[in-house]
């Protein structure tokens, strides 16, 4: 059925943060510009992570990030 593969290819778009890369900086762009707000920053020490149940998939984080925190799902 076409809605269990579209939910398949959502969650397969769902990014997630390396936390090597991350700067945890105080006024992060990618969670500026996602729409979802499925960007979650909890302590300003750690990264932020990814709420799949928010996040549909657009990818515009990865760009908005400098540091090219934001990666794909392998």
């Amino acid at each position: 059925s076409s809605l269990v593969h579209s939910a398949r290819a959502q969650v397969a778009a769902v990014p997630f943060v390396d936390a090597t890369l991350c700067h945890r900086c105080q006024e992060c762009s990618a969670r500026m510009v996602c729409k979802s707000k499925a960007l979650v920053k909890i302590d300003a020490d750690e990264p932020p992570f990814v709420d799949s149940n928010r996040c549909f998939g657009c990818k515009v984080c990865f760009a908005a990030c400098p540091f090219g925190a934001l990666k794909p799902v392998d």
